[in-house]
């Protein structure tokens, strides 16, 4: 019965193209859907653009510095008085030595560039991602035109598509490969196979390789729960559980050789962990836990404080918006009304518990639908139990501190796991498994397609059909019934209050207006949802009376799926002329070339409404800031920010801060205007301090009481210096006569002459990091010590010397080895596999 029922749905699915071209038309309608989708990317050359966008394009010129002198961009001097480049993951070089991966970039490079010069690599990333989910939806379900759903559903689910367009293409980069790694694993569980193995370790590798932890971390999570799942399952059923070790011993072995081929970026980035927001607490936490010895509940193996973790937390609410995307607003799309007489602005209504979002995770009404049916009618199969708890897992995780039953014990217990911010970010998983249990669920009605079913089965698809078409005719005849509703859930007042945040207190006309474009978007969301509902529900029961015939049941699903999808994932599009970003962001602007005459070595610090902006584009000019824009900064600087503030003259001096860029006039005395532009004021701050300069004496403190002496201004920084702990040295005063001039400043070099006049401390205004900074006077190595909290010093003899500075971390210059080693390695499996498939086809030929 079982053999008949297949051949019935081969059957089906030939109704539509050849079996034998099947995969490859697949393959084929996914790459075409790209093509329309980025039509004005593709034929018109058109770029996004985002915050996260300007912020990455800020380092071209750092990069191209690093490249020329041919070295990887390990410290980034630009922002944050100086930062790690590669080991806050924020930037990488030219790694030819990781011969897979430079060759895998060459590809992906290639191909893009006949996309478009400038994003097209992304968008192969999501080929790539497609074709992954076809596959793993196909090797699961064995339908091709499944399969194919399956793969639109989730490579158009609002929350995965939206990485291009706010540029987060890391997250694209390493999902790609989520689906190929769980057919890897689901494949060595059934057997071993040794080519599949060594083509995990590759996929596992090129997954890592993007870095974005967060995103690898829950791949893991959900790989952790797979195997857990399967063990117990197979232990109590009594069942083969040796295939569930293997597959888990096979995969760790391909993440050991994967992670080693990216072993540079890795272990650079451990080393920087315990210096940074992600692995180091606030410096209050870290004091109150010495004061209590650990008697308070805090995170004491370092990580985020968790106000700042949960600020993007998802919520029960907010789960409404699989089903309604626009209930709590919308994020980011093109609005043209009354609010902007009629002009087209960009808008965003979103009023839920994030901080914002750019739009609503949005899966499809129709995939929602299936999914859950697919559960129901499958709920004995292992591996959807095994998608349905991840999903649930997932979903409750995402709610932070918004319903924090299983967050918190994550967030306090779980290893890694407090490193992590925006809670919502999991929901990746659910974006991904709920099509696969979509797949299910149309694979049951096929299944049913092949039946004599009853009358009664068939009446209740047709009733379900007329139902959701009575409500379809009733959410237009009483759309104001709807309105109506929504308001007694969402007033006006309460929805324009936590507006306000991002628009402050509108006139009430605009709040009745602003509030109207919400419900208006809502009720159509609600009409839109049964219109596709009972297109859906009437083409299933079409199909199972044998009505219409599989190729044009299977042709109205992809038509609902992908409008249902399309008509939310097109909202937060917005498309630019690349020559026109250019021009808005990277032309140098009059106040930048004003900064360009000054020669000397110095930093900015630049305030909007006076706030210090989160930005780099300074960057781009080789001009160095004191602030910026980076999601793992220093643990050091974060303190600083918390405790003393930017707005603090002391903390401008001892960060070199020369200029102060503003929007806004400022009458301090100790800010002199010295240029003014149509939209900024440059200003001399008369308390600068050079980049280097000695100071007659070291007194110890602990790290908040230093942070507490410059937030209240109560020292000379040209007098004294305060360390965290005791070096037992022997400080002279400063004499007439000591002098010291930087010589050389380089992306990681640093060279001064100095002139001592007795055992001088030496305060440099350069960001404290000991992971790979040495100091050499004279070429003799020389301890560095660590002032004012952020900076470093140096003890300087009498005498003239020549000092010099070079970045040269550990764990960098050993992972590159060992990735060249480890590269050279899996080639060789790759290879001895190619010449063994080679001999064995000759030999058949032979043989024949």
């Amino acid at each position: 019965m079982a053999q008949v029922k297949k051949e019935r749905k081969s059957k089906q699915e030939q109704d539509l193209i050849p079996l034998k071209y099947q995969h490859i038309a697949a393959v084929f309608a996914i790459f075409i859907s790209l093509i329309i989708f980025f039509h004005d990317v593709v034929f018109d050359g058109k770029v996004f653009v985002s915050g996260d966008t300007i912020a990455g394009q800020s380092f071209k010129t750092l990069l191209d510095d690093a490249e020329k002198e041919g070295v990887a961009p390990l410290w980034n001097p630009y922002i944050f008085c100086g930062m790690p480049g590669v080991a806050s993951m924020s930037m990488s070089g030219s790694r030819s030595y990781d011969i897979t991966a430079f060759v895998y970039g060459k590809i992906y490079s290639t191909i893009g560039m006949m996309l478009n010069k400038e994003i097209g690599y992304e968008m192969f990333f999501y080929f790539v991602f497609g074709c992954g989910m076809y596959w793993f939806a196909y090797s699961k379900l064995q339908s091709k035109t499944i399969a194919l759903i399956v793969a639109l559903g989730t490579l158009y689910s609002m929350f995965i598509i939206i990485w291009i367009m706010v540029g987060h293409v890391t997250k694209i980069a390493v999902m790609a490969f989520f689906p190929y790694i769980f057919l890897g694993v689901e494949k060595l569980r059934e057997k071993f196979d040794l080519k599949i193995a060594v083509l995990l370790t590759v996929c596992v590798h090129f997954f890592s390789q993007p870095s974005h932890v967060q995103m690898i971390f829950y791949t893991y999570f959900a790989l952790g729960i797979y195997y857990l799942f399967f063990l117990i399952r197979s232990i109590i059923k009594k069942e083969n559980w040796q295939g569930v070790i293997r597959s888990a011993a096979i995969f760790a072995v391909a993440s050991i050789l994967a992670f080693a081929m990216n072993a540079d970026q890795y272990f650079s980035t451990l080393e920087y962990s315990k210096y940074s927001i992600r692995g180091a607490s606030p410096i209050q936490n870290q004091q109150a836990n010495a004061t209590n010895q650990g008697k308070v509940k805090e995170e004491s193996n370092g990580g985020l404080d968790y106000e700042y973790a949960t600020n993007w937390s998802f919520s029960p609410g907010e789960a409404l918006t699989f089903i309604v995307p626009s209930l709590y607003g919308f994020g980011q799309f093109d609005y043209q009304g009354p609010l902007t007489q009629n002009q087209k602005v960009r808008l965003n209504t979103y009023f839920g518990q994030q901080t914002f979002t750019d739009a609503p995770q949005y899966m499809g009404i129709v995939i929602l639908a299936f999914a859950i049916f697919g559960f129901v009618r499958n709920r004995k199969d292992p591996f959807v139990q095994f998608l349905g708890i991840v999903t649930i897992i997932a979903l409750l995780i995402s709610f932070g501190r918004e319903f924090s039953l299983i967050y918190d014990v994550m967030f306090y217990y779980f290893p890694m796991f407090n490193k992590f911010r925006i809670p919502s970010m999991i929901l990746v998983l659910v974006q991904i498994f709920v099509p696969l249990l979509a797949g299910y669920g149309l694979v049951s009605i096929v299944a049913d397609g092949t039946k004599n079913l009853s009358i009664t089965t068939l009446n209740r698809w047709k009733f379900a059909a007329a139902g959701l078409g009575a409500l379809l005719i009733l959410s237009f005849a009483a759309k104001s019934m709807f309105a109506s509703i929504y308001e007694s859930f969402f007033p006006q007042q309460e929805v324009m209050k936590a507006l306000s945040r991002s628009y402050g207190n509108l006139q009430p006309a605009v709040q009745t207006e602003f509030y109207k474009v919400i419900t208006d978007m809502v009720t159509n969301d609600i009409a839109i949802a049964f219109f596709v509902l009972t297109v859906v529900a009437g083409a299933v029961y079409l199909f199972l009376s044998r009505t219409i015939k599989f190729s044009s049941f299977f042709t109205i699903l992809v038509c609902a799926v992908m409008f249902d999808l399309w008509r939310i994932d097109f909202k937060p599009m917005e498309t630019h002329n690349p020559q026109q970003v250019q021009q808005e962001n990277f032309v140098v602007p009059e106040y930048v070339k004003f900064l360009q005459q000054d020669t000397t070595v110095y930093r900015t610090l630049e305030f909007v409404n006076g706030q210090p902006p989160y930005s780099n584009k300074l960057a781009y000019w080789k001009i160095q800031s004191a602030y910026g824009y980076q999601g793992v900064k220093m643990r050091a600087y974060q303190d600083i920010v918390e405790n003393v503030g930017m707005g603090n003259p002391l903390m401008w001096g001892l960060m070199n801060v020369k200029y102060i860029i503003s929007n806004t006039r400022d009458s301090n005395s100790i800010m002199m205007p010295v240029y003014q532009g149509n939209e900024n004021i440059i200003y001399y701050n008369r308390a600068e301090l050079p980049r280097a300069f000695f100071v007659n004496r070291y007194e110890t403190a602990s790290g908040l009481e230093i942070l507490q002496k410059i937030k209240a201004m109560s020292f000379n920084p040209r007098d004294v210096a305060y360390g965290m702990e005791n070096p037992n040295i022997k400080i002279d005063s400063v004499k007439v006569g000591a002098e010291i001039q930087y010589t050389k400043f380089d992306l990681m070099n640093l060279e001064l002459h100095a002139k001592a006049t007795g055992n001088n401390l030496l305060f440099l205004s350069e960001a404290y990091y000991p992971e790979g900074w040495k100091a050499f006077i004279d070429g003799n190595e020389t301890p560095i010590y660590r002032l004012n909290y952020l900076f470093r010093g140096l003890v300087v003899p009498v005498g003239e010397h020549t000092i010099a500075m070079k970045f040269e971390p550990r764990g960098f210059y050993l992972g590159k080895q060992l990735s060249l080693w480890i590269n050279i390695l899996l080639l060789a499996g790759i290879g001895y596999f190619g010449v063994m498939y080679f001999v064995k086809a000759k030999n058949k030929n032979l043989e024949s």
